[in-house]
């Protein structure tokens, strides 16, 4: 707000002197020139666009900075020489230290990086002054490696294999080349193959993992390399059907595998297409030791509880074991304490009562059943 109070306050009060007004302005007439009727040549007899008015405007305060600065004492902030060299973002530079820097960054092939060297600018050198520093070999390998750069940074730019020509990729990873008509994949650089599978997943993400390290990776491109992650994902868990390629994952069972999407038959273990179970005569076996496994565990816990239940049985039969009024499981008597510790259902009980403990203090005592006694 100060500075916008300090701008309306100096052209209230000191614009008409700055002009060279006294008191009052001259205009010409619109039938006569300021020489006839002692006019001001500055005026104009007619309302000029903004869009004619404001360029002008913009190019004489261009003008007239370049002028106040040709007039001024400058030094290089680089090497303190007097040779000047000045930018469109109005920082300069001596012509020698501007020359050793755009050199610099042409040989290295940095070109993307030529820039005002002002820390805080950024501004790009522009064509022209380039052309002033830089000799005519150097200035056609700026030329030449902005020209690569570029291409390198647009997603839909291959190079034929054949001539090295910059192609125009299609939505089908396909492309034609302008130059010797070369029709060919943009994933393998082979031939153009339709409708064959060029690729596997893992060399499809090679290829796009370099795109991506050249800063290609935009877009569709980066929309395809996520969904080939995906499939590389699915393929660790799953086996191809060899007829129509369709990824499918086995949960149990054995390895005769039936396509849900074609109805083919396929072995699960070696891929290969098979029509019935004369396939596992051979090398591949119909189960696997895992799934023999899985199967098995069950069945032995199933005949872990009949050994224990057939030996609850006998210990409940010779009477050296005691009931759990909660689960039923037989409980062994340790010595004569009849505070017995069920470990089915982690209760209490009393041996002679053959009911449920909560506090032991109040169950066994005087009044109550007594805690050690002989076997009956």
């Amino acid at each position: 707000m100060e500075v916008i109070y300090q701008w309306v306050q100096r052209l209230q009060s000191s614009s008409l002197s700055y002009l060279g007004f006294d008191d009052e302005i001259i205009l010409r007439k619109a039938d006569q020139t300021y020489a006839q009727d002692g006019g001001d040549k500055r005026a104009l007899t007619y309302n000029a666009p903004p869009d004619v008015t404001i360029p002008r405007i913009i190019r004489y305060n261009d003008d007239k900075r370049h002028e106040a600065f040709l007039y001024a004492i400058h030094y290089c902030t680089i090497c303190f020489s007097v040779d000047f060299i000045k930018l469109p973002c109005h920082h300069f530079f001596c012509q020698k230290c501007m020359q050793t820097y755009c050199k610099m960054h042409v040989k290295e092939g940095t070109v993307v990086k030529l820039l005002c060297p002002d820390t805080k600018c950024g501004a790009v050198v522009p064509p022209n002054i380039l052309k002033r520093l830089l000799g005519e070999d150097e200035f056609e390998r700026w030329e030449t490696l902005l020209l690569q750069r570029t291409l390198d940074a647009m997603v839909d730019v291959v190079y034929c294999p054949r001539c090295q020509t910059a192609c125009l990729e299609d939505a089908g990873d396909e492309a034609v080349c302008p130059s010797c008509l070369f029709s060919f994949c943009a994933l393998c650089r082979e031939r153009r193959h339709v409708g064959v599978e060029c690729l596997s997943a893992e060399e499809k993400i090679q290829i796009l993992e370099e795109r991506q390290k050249s800063a290609r990776t935009k877009g569709d491109i980066q929309k395809l390399m996520d969904e080939v992650c995906t499939i590389k994902e699915i393929l660790k868990d799953a086996k191809q059907c060899p007829h129509c390629k369709m990824a499918i994952s086995k949960i149990e069972g054995c390895n005769k595998m039936t396509c849900w999407n074609c109805g083919r038959f396929f072995c699960y273990q070696c891929s290969a297409a098979i029509s019935g179970y004369d396939h596992f005569n051979g090398d591949c076996v119909i189960f696997d030791e895992a799934e023999i496994d899985r199967w098995q565990m069950p069945m032995n816990r199933r005949l872990h509880r009949m050994v224990v239940g057939q030996a609850q049985v006998a210990l409940l039969a010779r009477g050296h074991a005691y009931p759990c009024p909660t689960c039923g499981q037989a409980i062994r008597k340790i010595g004569n304490n009849n505070h017995l510790y069920c470990w089915s259902c982690n209760q209490h009980c009393c041996a002679l009562c053959r009911t449920s403990v909560q506090k032991m203090s109040q169950h066994f005592g005087p009044t109550g059943c007594k805690q050690h006694t002989e076997n009956p």
